[in-house]
């Protein structure tokens, strides 16, 4: 006799045994650049709010799932990244934003940019319950041999780009993409895939990238079969990231506005806005998929409010690059039919990180969320499990004034109270409407707007969510007991030295006709099924 088990999960339509794949949710996740606070309208309906952001399909998921208002990310871009692919808190995976080239040869597990070596990959986990793994767009979270792509950790497929931005029009790496002059002195060109090789066919069309990834998603949710196992599927925005670039035509709907950054962050947000509806569309366009469909959308950290940079995270203090809420507060919502109809429409104020979905999706998928292959001498699967909270009746999940989330070495929140130390940059608190003409943006390189918090301040983040108020003096006691917890918790901390540039990569990138790749380890590369030869569907 064979048995078929189901698994309810919080009573409700939530089947979680990998013995009936089809009883398992399709999950989209939707990953949103340096999208600020104010980077979506559905946050701009109080008086004063930015109108000129229009977002209608990201406000209608937001609207009919569920807000999550306190989703914490990291302050840039790769350690958010890392920490959503290996269910690791950026402190105990990686919180540098060094770049892809780097390698440090007497370090085999840690010395590279991104996730270790050995830790493993969401993806994988997903992939092993029967789920068909798919990714689009920006990684930002390892390159340096084939184990760290994507498809290395575990993803059947994977279009996009391993750098922190890159041209959106040649898929080069121009200062203006990068801010700096890389090992490879900015030649050559960062776009990979489907398979485990260069995707010289899309370059030099003229397309401009987002049409490329959207395409690319739109070719994998129209070939998805569901017979063969639900959908896992991340689609990682370039939008709204810098360099600023967007088709003309978007940016005429916003001529209007009368400063040049502001006017393309509005035009780059409305055309991020139209691809998410565009690939909502295409999965409710398939029979009965949208019905069994999480979608999850968040921001990898706050908008860039520095210049060159054209977000904004008003009415909240600071951006990226900082601690502040405007930095590590992100946008993040869940919809789709999968959201039980009784928590559609709602907002949830329970802390939660974007470390927490790895083992959530572990949970909906019904495996192990423990990583057994990462090694004794790395910080295991952090993060909470989020289903009841999601799904069932509990509105608050770990009760916030209990929970503590170790969000930097120099920042720590627990339950409604935030501890900040150390020199915290882009101090300080925009206008509805910014950037604008009135007076000089904070810099990145270097960075200023600088605030030093040397000696430990803290905020009610619940009842002072910007930050206007330091309560340190008022509450001597919580501060001491914070900062000892701080000091305690950064002990763990996972730092490995991930080396230097190496020119290696660019000799590597040259013999692939031009396309930065992984270049060590190659020869497990060629021994995969996939090669190095091209997919050109879409």
């Amino acid at each position: 006799m064979i048995a078929l088990l189901a698994c309810f999960v919080v009573g409700i339509h939530h089947f979680t045994t990998t013995a009936a794949t089809s009883l398992l949710p399709n999950i989209v996740i939707l990953v949103g650049d340096d999208v600020g606070w104010t980077g979506v309208s559905y946050h701009n309906t109080t008086q004063g709010g930015d109108k000129e952001i229009r977002t209608p399909h990201l406000d209608h998921l937001a609207a009919t799932g569920i807000e999550l208002d306190q989703h914490y990310v990291y302050r840039f871009c790769s350690p958010s990244r890392s920490s959503f692919q290996s269910g690791r808190l950026p402190v105990h995976v990686n919180v540098e934003n060094v770049a892809p080239e780097v390698h440090n040869a007497s370090d085999n597990v840690g010395g590279y940019q991104g996730i270790a070596k050995t830790m493993t990959g969401l993806a994988t986990k997903m992939s092993s319950a029967g789920y068909q793994t798919h990714m689009v767009g920006k990684w930002d979270a390892g390159m340096a041999t084939p184990d760290h792509t994507p498809i290395g950790r575990g993803y059947t497929s994977w279009l996009g780009y391993f750098h922190h931005a890159n041209d959106y029009y040649t898929e080069g790496l121009p200062l203006k993409a990068i801010g700096k002059i890389n090992v490879c002195f900015n030649q050559y060109t960062d776009l990979w895939g489907p398979t485990q090789a260069p995707a010289a066919q899309y370059v030099g069309t003229g397309a401009y990238e987002e049409d490329i990834f959207t395409n690319r998603t739109l070719h994998v949710i129209g070939a998805h079969n569901a017979s063969e196992g639900p959908l896992f599927l991340v689609h990682a925005f370039h939008l709204v990231h810098t360099p600023l670039e967007v088709p003309v035509e978007y940016l005429n709907r916003f001529d209007f506005i009368d400063n040049a950054q502001r006017q393309h962050y509005a035009a780059m947000t409305s055309y991020m806005d139209v691809s998410v509806g565009t690939i909502i569309q295409a999965i409710q366009a398939k029979e009965q998929m949208y019905e069994n469909t999480l979608v999850l959308f968040f921001a990898d950290n706050g908008g860039a409010i520095y210049n060159v940079a054209g977000g904004n995270n008003y009415p909240l203090k600071g951006g990226k690059m900082s601690d502040w809420q405007g930095g590590i507060r992100g946008t993040a919502f869940v919809s789709g039919g999968y959201v039980p109809h009784a928590k559609r429409g709602t907002t949830l104020t329970a802390l939660m990180h974007v470390s927490d979905w790895y083992r959530t999706f572990a949970s909906i998928a019904g495996v192990d969320p423990t990583d057994h292959t990462s090694g004794p001498s790395l910080p295991v699967v952090d993060g909470i499990d989020l289903t009841s909270l999601l799904f069932g009746n509990n509105s608050r999940g770990t009760a916030s004034e209990s929970r503590e989330l170790h969000i930097s070495e120099q920042t720590l929140i627990r339950g409604n109270y935030k501890l900040i130390t150390g020199i915290q940059a882009m101090t300080g608190w925009t206008g509805p409407q910014y950037p604008n003409n009135t007076g000089p943006m904070p810099t990145y390189i270097p960075l200023t707007w600088t605030h030093d918090c040397k000696d430990g301040e803290l905020y009610d983040i619940m009842a002072d969510p910007t930050e206007h108020h330091n309560i340190a003096s008022m509450h001597p006691t919580v501060v001491v007991s914070m900062q000892k917890r701080l000091i305690e918790l950064n002990q763990r901390n996972y730092m490995p030295a991930r080396g230097f540039p190496d020119p290696k990569a660019c000799v590597q990138a040259k013999k692939m006709g031009g396309f930065y790749g992984p270049w060590l380890d190659l020869l497990d590369l060629k021994k995969t099924e996939r090669g190095y030869g091209n997919d050109t569907t879409e």
